[in-house]
């Protein structure tokens, strides 16, 4: 009998080492989880996940001279979650309450965002970079492009789902190239080619706040 007890409390000897153990090697997973930096996580893709390219055809430019402040990504030190790494809070404050985001459209399938990398080695950043066409030869369009030529500013374009991408920010605004093409042959496309461009931290930078672009697009009748 004195056998058999020893065995059984050999057995729970052992049961109580390996839960001891194992919650060593938990805690210590979970201090490694926790000591990695917001973003580095793993990186899934969900069956039946929907990924169409390109951008609606409309777009929005904030001239940097209309504004007072703007839509900024959070200090590092605050951010809890990755999808606040690049996001940017807050709303456009216009200087004067008569002004608004300008609507432009744009030609389909001619509405572009990429990004590609830049700097130094330890001083990586990346470009952001696009284009889009606006069709005619309208002498609004004309003018537009006179003076958006020497105007840093904010583009914000919008993807399928409705998700709304900020080029520029504080400090780094979007540049814009206005070019004219009247085309050659009766088929040959004929319009203003505006390509952008700006420096940033992220590949893409999310607006959390969107903005209405239906109203912009169709603003409700003004007086009687």
């Amino acid at each position: 009998m004195k056998k058999y007890l020893q065995k059984f409390a050999g057995l729970i000897i052992l049961v109580i080492i390996s839960i001891v153990i194992a919650q060593i090697n938990l805690e210590s997973g979970m201090a490694l989880a926790m000591a990695l930096p917001v973003g580095f996580g793993p990186l899934k893709w969900e069956c039946g996940s929907e990924n169409m390219g390109g951008y609606k055809n409309r777009l929005l430019f904030i001239p940097a001279c209309l504004v007072s402040d703007i839509p900024e990504l959070p200090d590092t030190s605050t951010i809890t979650e990755a999808a606040d790494l690049v996001t940017a809070a807050g709303a456009f404050t216009f200087k004067e309450t008569t002004d608004t985001p300008i609507f432009i459209y744009a030609t389909d399938k001619t509405v572009q965002l990429q990004a590609e990398n830049q700097g130094e080695t330890d001083g990586q950043s990346f470009r952001q970079f696009g284009e889009f066409m606006h069709p005619g030869s309208q002498v609004e369009a004309a003018a537009f492009a006179r003076e958006v030529n020497n105007t840093p500013g904010y583009i914000i374009l919008e993807d399928p789902n409705g998700i709304q991408y900020m080029v520029g920010s504080k400090g780094l605004p979007c540049t814009i190239k206005p070019s004219f093409t009247g085309g050659a042959a009766r088929t040959d496309r004929k319009g203003f080619l505006f390509t952008f461009e700006a420096d940033s931290f992220c590949p893409f930078v999310v607006l959390g706040t969107p903005i209405d672009m239906d109203a912009l697009e169709n603003p409700a009748p003004v007086g009687p």
